[in-house]
């Protein structure tokens, strides 16, 4: 993964500031933290904001939500996938 602010990354729709495959890099890179909870009741963390890929291929879409920059959990919907870092990690 290339380190790069995602905060400066150049805005390619309304949706989100990242591109797909900036938004899918991060999710993946996430999803393989040892330091992972997967709550029974998802709420994003507070002050993050969301970042969404859609798949070409189907209905499916991920999300990455950051906080100060760092991806800080992270969703597959249609999946019933939710988790997010531990919380002595943020």
């Amino acid at each position: 993964m290339s380190q790069q602010n995602v905060n400066t990354a150049a805005k390619e729709s309304a949706e989100t500031s990242l591109s797909t495959d900036q938004v899918l890099d991060l999710y993946d890179w996430l999803t393989a933290r040892d330091n992972l909870i997967r709550p029974a009741d998802f709420t994003p963390p507070a002050g993050s904001t969301e970042e969404v890929a859609y798949d070409d291929y189907g209905p499916d879409y991920y999300q990455v939500w950051l906080l100060n920059g760092w991806p800080v959990a992270a969703a597959a919907p249609m999946d019933g996938f939710f988790c997010q870092l531990a919380t002595e990690a943020l």
